[in-house]
């Protein structure tokens, strides 16, 4: 995350504004997020827990942060149920699977 006030900040802007690309590859990039998506694909739903154990290396506070960016731009939601927090895909977040895949695809095409 930038600085409001930063150069880059408003570069990336500009960008995404230019560029519908550039907007969608700034919801889905970060560290873990594309991880985290691809399993709520494999699975309609996840627990912290279970993120924790499918991608053990990301530590609690930002794996907290990657779901929280991912709720804020409406690519996943959570429910509490079984006084457990679930976190699902969205319809918008179920839309990117076609992307996803053909990523995913796209780098096992050029090996």
């Amino acid at each position: 995350m930038r600085k409001e006030s930063s150069t880059n900040f408003e570069n990336q802007q500009t960008l995404t504004d230019f560029c519908n690309a550039s907007k969608t590859l700034m919801l889905i990039s970060g560290r873990w997020k594309l991880s985290l998506l691809f399993s709520l694909l494999e699975h309609n739903s996840r627990t912290f827990s279970d993120f924790k154990q499918i991608v053990p290396a990301i530590s609690d506070r930002i794996l907290a942060l990657q779901l929280k960016q991912l709720t804020e731009d409406s690519l996943i939601a959570k429910q509490k149920r079984e006084n457990f927090m679930f976190y699902t895909l969205t319809e918008k977040g179920k839309s990117l699977k076609d992307i996803l895949v053909n990523l995913a695809k796209w780098q096992t095409n050029l090996e």
